[in-house]
């Protein structure tokens, strides 16, 4: 009798593994399946059983025997919260706010900031003009903007990003370039190649993208209000 009550809580205490126990694990099965890149987090969810493992802003869920792997949208069906986004949405937002204003073209309002987007633009993309059209709005409305470079469309793109970022004045700079004008040419270095690779890193397929301070991701155009809209539920 004694035997089996020790067989039982033995057991138990396998099936119960701890978050420390079943961390290992993962860890240990993580580096067999992928040897080259360590996870930059490996933490429990609300679903038992099941860890998230965190690569970037790529997210995984494995069993806590390190046995499965799932990958997908994890669904808490009780708060209709969409875990995954939750959790995206927390990396983004680490990650853009330690990006300086001065590695960046920023449109800052001259009262209260109430939200900042980083906004991916290309200066040859028709809806990021229409986007930059509004600026005037967005700034009265208490949204900054931090122009990130995802020149993309075209060959010219590049050299007009360029010589945006090395100008004496950026944000007058990108006034011309949005309204088709020339932009008297520089060359100086850049972050271009940070900051398409940040774009590729957030799964940015077109422009503008515009990712909240909240780390919301908001893809294409949108109105002034409608976005306004979009940040304040937030």
């Amino acid at each position: 009798m004694l035997m089996m009550r020790n067989t039982l809580i033995s057991l138990l205490a396998v099936m119960a593994m701890s978050p420390a126990l079943a961390t290992e694990v993962i860890e240990k099965r993580m580096a067999e399946v992928v040897p080259t890149v360590s996870p930059d987090s490996i933490q429990p969810t609300e679903m038992a059983g099941i860890f998230e493992v965190r690569y970037g802003t790529d997210i995984f869920y494995v069993s806590e025997d390190g046995r499965f792997l799932l990958q997908g949208n994890l669904i808490d069906l009780e708060s209709r919260q969409n875990l995954t986004e939750k959790a995206k949405r927390a990396v983004r937002a680490e990650i853009f706010a330690e990006i300086p204003d001065a590695e960046l073209t920023v449109y800052t309002p001259e009262g209260r900031v109430r939200h900042t987007l980083n906004v991916f633009t290309d200066p040859n993309c028709p809806f990021c003009r229409q986007m930059h059209d509004d600026m005037d709005k967005y700034l009265e409305a208490g949204i900054k903007v931090r122009y990130f470079m995802y020149p993309v469309l075209g060959r010219q793109s590049p050299e007009i990003m360029r010589d945006v970022w090395c100008a004496d004045s950026r944000t007058d700079a990108m006034d011309r370039a949005k309204a088709g004008l020339a932009v008297a040419s520089r060359d100086c270095p850049t972050p271009a190649e940070e900051h398409l690779a940040l774009g590729r890193e957030m799964g940015i397929s077109g422009t503008p993208a515009s990712i909240a301070s909240s780390g919301l991701l908001i893809s294409g155009f949108r109105p002034v209000v409608e976005m306004l809209l979009m940040l304040e539920s937030e």
